[in-house]
């Protein structure tokens, strides 16, 4: 068996797809920027805007809803709460009724971490 090629070993199934989309979007748009445009407004109408590079600033010190956060790091709320249970991240509770909030930073930091752990396993 043959080593894999793939030059982002931390990279998830999803993640190769959307690094190749990126790419076959990007070559479509040096070749017919009209057509690209008109294909990112049916992905985003589509609910699908990930498809189209969009610069974000992020003040890390925002605190998100798990939905907000997830989104993010492109994770589901799940994993943010399991992330949580591992103590990778910590749930911000302001009263003892109210849903958790997690500051953005944090939550970057933790995808970060587990995209490492995820290179290093697949280094092995």
């Amino acid at each position: 068996m043959s080593a894999d090629p793939w030059p982002w070993p931390a990279d998830t199934q999803l993640d190769r797809a959307r690094r190749i989309a990126q790419s076959y979007r990007e070559a479509l748009l040096a070749l017919d920027a009209a057509k690209c445009m008109n294909l990112d407004d049916r992905a985003r109408e589509l609910g699908q805007a990930w498809v189209v590079p969009e610069l974000v600033t992020i003040d890390e010190n925002e605190m998100l809803s798990a939905t907000d956060a997830a989104a993010l790091v492109g994770v589901n709320r799940s994993t943010l709460y399991r992330w949580v249970d591992a103590g990778h991240l910590v749930a911000i509770y302001r009263t003892n009724k109210q849903r958790p909030l997690f500051r953005s930073g944090d939550v970057l930091n933790a995808a970060a971490v587990q995209r490492r752990r995820r290179a290093a396993r697949a280094a092995r």
